[in-house]
């Protein structure tokens, strides 16, 4: 695999998982803090809503925002 193909050509084989997951997490994070000025207008406007109704909500829109993960090249020892 050349250096273009591999972002963490400069870490050992071991860590380039685990920084994956690191980028997918601080892409997750970052996708949740766009949506909260969203979620506090859905809040706004529907303020019946029971709170486990409301987290729904949000978990099924961060779905959909989210993209698809990739899990090509990727192998997995336990």
């Amino acid at each position: 695999m050349d250096k273009a193909m591999n972002p963490y050509h400069n870490l050992p084989p071991e860590q380039g998982s685990t920084q994956r997951l690191v980028d997918q997490f601080n892409a997750d994070e970052r996708l949740w803090k766009e949506l909260e000025a969203r979620r506090r207008v859905c809040r706004k406007f529907r303020p019946r809503l029971s709170k486990k109704k409301l987290k729904e909500l949000d978990l099924a829109e961060f779905a959909r925002k989210r993209p698809p993960l990739e899990f090509a090249g990727q192998w997995v020892e336990t």
